[in-house]
């Protein structure tokens, strides 16, 4: 089961960040980026059976590289959530 947030972000690029947990298919809490208006094109996710935490790109399509880099910047600070 999936528990998206969803907020706006980079908007002059185009991209949104979507928060979720999923516990149905694998165990921990991710974060994709979508390229507006629905293209998940990349992943952080953190499992929480084996401590990985790692990311996937999704796409072939080019990503702007400031796009790619705050995400995985973003993405290193607040996955997992902190309280």
């Amino acid at each position: 089961m999936q528990t998206p947030t969803s907020r706006a972000w980079f908007d002059a690029r185009g991209f949104k960040v979507v928060a979720f947990s999923d516990v149905a298919h694998r165990d921990g809490y991710g974060w994709e980026l979508v390229r507006l208006p629905q293209e998940v094109t990349a992943e952080a996710f953190l499992d929480d059976t084996t401590g990985a935490f790692t990311f996937r790109c999704l796409t072939t399509a080019p990503l702007p590289f400031e796009v790619v880099h705050r995400f995985a910047l973003e993405a290193s600070e607040a996955v997992p959530p902190r309280p």
